[in-house]
């Protein structure tokens, strides 16, 4: 059932105002204690919370997860906006351009006809921004998953240097002598060492990429299937 839209954005004010009542002189002693510092960790506890719903298919679980997730990116804005830093409007309007901005083959006249090609011409545009701006490219969260963290510095690479991280075929090659070594030094009772055994886990990360995966997805799609066994 479709809601009408100033029933969904009178519900999303609704939410708003609770945070604004938590946050009052009356509100809860717990919730006025709390700094964006603080907040920061429930916000990637319940992303991580919400990703694992989805994961398992239950909608009503992502329902409620994506209502934690909904209610801690507006209470963390409004700490920000009692500081008079930005304000939600703000957040929303910047959203708005940046999303626009990046999808030029929707709101403009760019032509991307595959999910490469929007992958590519996001990346260049975010470039391009960072040039624009005299910004240093923002590194890659230390505090993402392993996997995730590689496909990501992986992604940029690849971006900037099209030809080794973009050929699967010296991958194959890599990862097939790489295991081999592996398996040769497991048979002949030696340690193997973590180096090699992080080498071999980046190919699986770059050949999985270049195969339309994401080595995190897959990995969590297999443990499943493991626990319910």
């Amino acid at each position: 059932m479709t809601e009408e839209p100033n029933s969904r954005w009178d519900k999303m004010a609704a939410l708003w105002n609770i945070v604004e009542r938590l946050r009052g002189e009356s509100g809860c002693p717990w919730d006025r204690k709390q700094t964006p510092e603080t907040i920061q960790t429930y916000l990637v506890e319940e992303a991580h919370e919400a990703a694992a719903a989805v994961r398992s298919g239950k909608a009503a679980d992502v329902s409620e997860e994506l209502g934690d997730v909904l209610f801690m990116v507006l209470f963390l804005t409004y700490l920000y906006q009692e500081k008079g830093d930005f304000t939600l409007d703000e957040v929303i309007e910047r959203s708005s351009t940046k999303m626009i901005r990046r999808h030029p083959h929707v709101f403009g006249e760019i032509s991307a006809h595959t999910a490469e090609e929007v992958k590519d011409n996001w990346e260049k545009i975010k470039e391009e921004e960072k040039k624009e701006s005299g910004k240093a490219p923002e590194p890659i969260p230390e505090s993402l998953p392993a996997l995730i963290r590689a496909y990501r510095i992986v992604s940029r690479l690849a971006q900037k240097n099209n030809g080794s991280w973009n050929d699967v075929g010296p991958r194959i090659r890599d990862f097939s002598r790489k295991s081999r070594e592996m398996v040769d030094a497991v048979s002949s009772g030696e340690t193997v060492s973590p180096e090699l055994i992080g080498d071999i886990l980046l190919e699986l990360v770059i050949i999985a990429r270049k195969q339309g995966y994401r080595a995190e997805d897959v990995l969590h799609r297999k443990l499943l299937k493991l626990e319910r066994n």
